[in-house]
C-alpha cells in the first residue's frame, strides 16, 4: 500500500483525502461531496492579485486580549495596508478609552463602533461585519494570534464555492495545546456571502453553537468549508466561558 501511496500523484492524493478523510466527512457523511469537490478545486491555485480584507471581532471585557494578541500578530503580517480591522465592542469597561488605545497599537485601517449592550457573539460578530468595508471577512476572536500569512489564506480559501473554517491550535493553561478540530468559530469566506446567509443566528445568545449552524448553513447553499489543521494561528488560554449545563449540538 506504501508503495502505491508513492506511485500515485500528490494532487491526487490530496483529492482522495478530501473525499474520505477529511474532517468534515465526519460531520456531514457524503452528502457534501459535490461541494467539497468545488472547494478543493477552487483553492488549488494561489491567486494572483490580492484582495483587502477586513478582520471583524466582537468584544466585550477582553481588551487586553485584542491589544496583546490579535493586534501584534496582525502587525506582523505581510500587506498590511490590505489588512482593516473591524471592532464592535459592545462596552467594554476594563480598559479606559479602549479605541485611543487601539489606534496607539493597531497599524492598519480600524473601523470602531461602541454599543453598550449585553454581549452575544452571534450579534457582536454580526455588527462587525456590516460595519467591515471589504469584499473578504475574517471572523476572529480577541484572544488568537492570526498566521503571518493569514491575507493570503483568506484570499486562497474564501471564494464562490469555499469558505475557510480552519482547525486552530488551543493552548492549555500548562503550556500544551491540541488542534480544535471540534470547533468551527473562527471562519472566512465572501462577505456578501455570509450576509446572505443570515451570519450568525442571534437568537443564540449563551454560549456556543452559532458556530456549527453557521458552518453547516454554507453547506446547505453549496459551498464547501475548508477544514485544514493551522499550527499558527493560536487560541491563547484563558479560563473556559463554558457553562456547566452546556449541551453539544452534535
Amino acid at each position: 500500500m506504501s508503495f502505491l501511496k508513492r506511485l500515485l500523484p500528490k494532487p491526487f492524493k490530496q483529492f482522495l483525502w478530501f473525499v474520505f478523510k477529511s474532517p468534515q466527512r465526519k460531520w456531514v457523511g457524503f452528502s457534501s461531496v459535490l461541494s467539497d469537490f468545488k472547494a478543493w478545486y477552487a483553492t488549488r491555485k494561489r491567486p494572483n492579485n490580492l484582495q483587502a480584507i477586513s478582520v471583524c471581532v466582537g468584544i466585550k471585557n477582553r481588551s487586553h486580549n485584542l491589544l496583546s494578541h490579535l493586534i501584534p500578530s496582525l502587525n506582523a503580517c505581510a500587506n498590511l495596508d490590505c489588512i482593516e480591522l473591524s471592532v464592535f465592542d459592545c462596552g467594554s469597561d476594563d480598559v479606559q478609552n479602549l479605541v485611543q488605545e487601539i489606534r496607539k497599537a493597531w497599524k492598519g485601517k480600524l473601523v470602531y463602533a461602541e454599543v453598550p449592550q449585553n454581549f452575544a457573539r452571534s450579534i457582536s460578530f454580526n455588527a462587525a461585519v456590516k460595519q467591515a468595508s471589504n469584499n473578504l471577512i475574517l471572523v476572529c476572536d480577541a484572544d488568537m494570534s492570526v498566521p503571518i500569512d493569514v491575507l493570503e489564506k483568506v484570499n486562497r480559501y474564501s471564494g464562490k464555492y469555499s469558505a475557510w473554517f480552519p482547525q486552530i491550535w488551543f493552548t492549555h493553561q500548562d503550556g500544551t495545546g491540541h488542534f480544535m478540530s471540534e470547533g468551527t468559530g473562527i471562519m472566512a469566506s465572501q462577505r456578501q456571502q455570509f450576509l446572505d446567509l443570515g451570519g450568525y443566528d442571534e437568537s443564540i445568545t449563551d454560549w456556543g453553537k452559532e458556530d456549527w449552524l453557521l458552518f453547516f448553513e454554507y453547506y446547505k447553499n453549496g459551498v464547501g468549508c475548508i477544514r485544514r489543521k493551522e499550527p499558527d494561528f493560536i487560541h491563547h488560554y484563558h479560563k473556559s466561558l463554558k457553562p456547566e449545563d452546556f449541551i453539544p449540538l452534535f
